[in-house]
């Protein structure tokens, strides 16, 4: 295979390997035999799990014998989109990398430098006599994209290190420190429905930016589920509804953007539906016209139809709960100026059969807040007539107020660039929070290159902010 002849060469001959062979998520298995089959043939000892975890042992160099072990840890799993036009089965073949010096990419797909530079750049160490270092506990763990099901399920018994370093963030010059933790609530309501003629009414909201609900949950957007409750709320207080059906969103962790809604009512309160529609939608114009200024709100006048439609009193519970759950950012960090600290985002609405569905996406770098927020929403679900269910739950990564680590990094950033790293606790899920719930006073970091467009087909590796990494990276082992 042919080097890419762009410096560090080690890192990127390693990246071009593990491009080679195809690496989605759940479709792990020949990049777990290529990192063990790289151990095997360096004679290091290595851990594989059933799962198909790898962990990959090395002494230290010469002088660092007695150092604690560090842990190096990136995910093998890609995101793997590709073009409209493109021939690949990406569940078969690998990539086609292509480099202008300044940037690399793949020709037609993702490049899963998120997170294949963390690989490249551990074997490289793993691979070199020179590089000085403490003992190495390199943990390469599977299926990050999709629920960090790999460092979930890691048998952490088989490390020793109380450091680590996580490969895994996307922009240089920036120390992540800690990361929310998170779960999933589903409130479901059942349905009470019968099937007659009644006045019916269609309420659609759209045009709304969205957003990730992690990321952008800071900047105010309208949430398009949550807006409809709260129109539901306005009218159910001048007539009586029955909901034909809601459906908003498409995932619970993005910022719902569009959603509808058919409700039935008295044909008589046409007109109070009608203005108390417009009204909310020039409060709602007014409010969002800075975060959401193409926002639309519409209602279609459908007319007497049969339809099966919920009854009265179940309609004014579903309602209310629509109206009163709790929304967006809930609290900020009293550690972090400026930082999310806890967040609450209703996902995806949806109307299936006998049951009214609402997905919730919470997420909290304190522990105490998240159960607080769980909590809350509960007792209105349950009030109401829903059931509620958790899953999907991932701990926080705390941040540390004292981080013999995090100083380290500092001092060896400032050595080699004569300016200080920007210190960052993200309002998002990081694999560095499962391995701190797993591993007692845990001192991490989390760095990486510069990665534009991640998990899209314009994915690049910046080239020499990788070089700069790397020189990061060495000079960091050496001072651990």
């Amino acid at each position: 295979m042919s080097a890419l002849n762009i410096e560090p060469k080690k890192v990127f001959d390693f990246f071009k390997l593990i491009a080679s062979v195809p690496h989605g998520s759940d479709n792990t298995a020949q990049i777990t035999e290529l990192c063990c089959k790289f151990a095997r043939q360096r004679g290091l000892e290595y851990y594989c799990d059933k799962l198909g975890n790898v962990i990959i042992y090395k002494n230290a160099s010469c002088g660092y014998e007695s150092d604690e072990p560090v842990i190096l840890q990136g995910h093998l799993d890609m995101v793997t989109v590709k073009t409209a036009d493109c021939l690949k089965d990406l569940e078969k073949d690998g990539l086609d990398l292509k480099t202008d010096g300044k940037y690399l990419w793949a020709e037609g797909t993702s490049l899963g430098a998120d997170d294949g530079i963390a690989v490249a750049m551990v074997l490289a160490v793993l691979d070199s006599d020179a590089i000085k270092h403490p003992p190495i506990e390199a943990v390469f763990t599977i299926n990050e994209e999709t629920g960090m099901d790999g460092a979930q399920f890691l048998d952490a018994s088989k490390l020793d290190g109380k450091t680590m370093l996580n490969i895994d963030s996307e922009v240089e010059g920036v120390i992540t420190c800690g990361c929310a933790g998170g779960a999933h609530v589903l409130a479901q309501f059942p349905l009470n429905s019968n099937t007659e003629e009644l006045y019916c009414t269609e309420l659609n909201i759209s045009g709304l930016i969205g957003g990730h609900s992690g990321n952008e949950i800071h900047k105010n957007r309208a949430n398009s589920n949550i807006l409809m409750g709260k129109l539901l709320g306005e009218i159910n207080a001048k007539t009586a509804l029955r909901l034909v059906s809601i459906n908003g969103g498409e995932k619970d962790n993005a910022i719902a953007n569009a959603s509808s809604c058919t409700i039935a009512f008295d044909e008589a309160d046409r007109n109070v539906v009608l203005d108390a529609v417009l009204s909310f939608a020039k409060c709602s114009y007014e409010k969002y016209s800075s975060t959401d200024p193409e926002m639309d709100i519409s209602v279609t006048e459908i007319g007497k139809t049969n339809v099966s439609a919920v009854d009265v009193k179940t309609s004014g519970n579903i309602i209310t709960a629509l109206s009163t759950v709790p929304d967006g950012v809930q609290t900020m960090s009293p550690d972090i100026e400026g930082l999310v600290e806890s967040s609450l985002n209703l996902g995806v609405a949806t109307t299936e059969g006998d049951t009214i569905s609402l997905s919730f996406c919470l997420r909290s770098s304190a522990t105490d807040e998240m159960a607080k927020m769980q909590s809350k929403l509960s007792e209105i679900i349950t009030l109401n007539g829903g059931t509620v269910t958790v899953g999907g739950e991932y701990p926080a990564w705390e941040y540390k107020k004292d981080s013999v680590l995090r100083e380290k990094a500092i001092a060896a950033y400032e050595s080699l660039y004569a300016t200080k790293p920007k210190l960052d606790v993200i309002h998002a899920g990081l694999e560095c929070g499962l391995f701190a719930d797993k591993i007692k006073d845990l001192d991490c970091i989390s760095f990486g290159p510069n990665i534009p467009d991640i998990h899209t087909t314009n994915e690049k590796l910046d080239v020499a902010s990788t070089q700069r990494v790397w020189e990061f990276l060495l000079k960091l082992l050496q001072s651990l």
